[in-house]
């Protein structure tokens, strides 16, 4: 095995389309990261879940906040306050910063309904992974490299990858497998992108730039979607060797 980096950010978004939250460490097992994506937010007008990169009144959604609380998913605007998800407090937090009566839903399985649950916009991988290498190699691509950032992308695990890789690296990792401590995760294909990665959110302006180049120089997506082989905790500093 060749140790290829290590771990520098670890993500989850406990609300879909929102803003995520940093970890020191996570439990990783089938299906993914423990706390990801449970619940999304629904238009009670005509019953879409927030789609920001289709839909124009769905784009301020990014800079909404969410964080697994004690009791399940909380919704907040970035400052200490949080509200629980499913709360009616919750719901007008939301329906206030859209302009628009919206509701938080927790989802169901892919292809599944249930009475107010909503199901994800699309079957989601296990596990995103990005890294350093190819957030350098696209911020050279750009007049501004600092628009380069891991929220736009909204990976899992960010990988800092030593010196002597560079450009999109994790592509080449297509078919092979990663170990993370005890945590053996396979790499299956590259992570598609949408004009989600260009939206505007905190200091992050709209920068159409980034997907127009990804396209370009992004041989089929940025980062890659993973399944998880053999579950285990990680934790930031852990290193990541490539098998095989």
């Amino acid at each position: 095995m060749t140790v290829i980096g290590e771990i520098s950010e670890l993500w989850r978004y406990p609300v879909s389309s929102t803003g995520g939250e940093r970890l020191a460490e996570a439990r990783i097992a089938e299906g993914g990261m423990a706390g990801d994506r449970l619940w999304g937010i629904v238009d009670l007008r005509d019953g879409t879940v927030a789609g920001p990169e289709t839909r124009r009144h769905w784009r301020p959604v990014p800079n909404l906040a969410s964080r697994l609380g004690p009791d399940g998913p909380q919704i907040g605007r970035g400052d200490e306050s949080w509200l629980d998800a499913g709360s009616a407090k919750a719901d007008a937090l939301v329906s206030g910063f859209l302009g628009f009566p919206a509701a938080l839903r927790p989802h169901v399985p892919f292809g599944t309904k249930r009475d107010d649950h909503v199901t994800p916009r699309y079957g989601r991988a296990d596990l995103h992974v990005l890294t350093t290498a190819s957030m350098r190699a696209l911020g050279d691509l750009l007049e501004d490299p600092a628009q380069i950032d891991p929220r736009r992308f909204r990976p899992n695990l960010v990988i800092d990858t030593t010196p002597a890789l560079s450009g999109f690296v994790e592509h080449g990792w297509v078919g092979r497998r990663l170990a993370i401590g005890d945590l053996t995760i396979s790499v299956a294909e590259p992570c598609a992108r949408c004009t989600f990665t260009a939206l505007a959110q905190g200091e992050l302006a709209f920068e159409p730039a980034v997907l127009h180049q990804i396209a370009r120089h992004g041989e089929g997506g940025f980062g890659v979607l993973c399944k998880v082989e053999a579950a285990a905790s990680i934790r930031i500093g852990d290193a990541v060797r490539l098998i095989g």
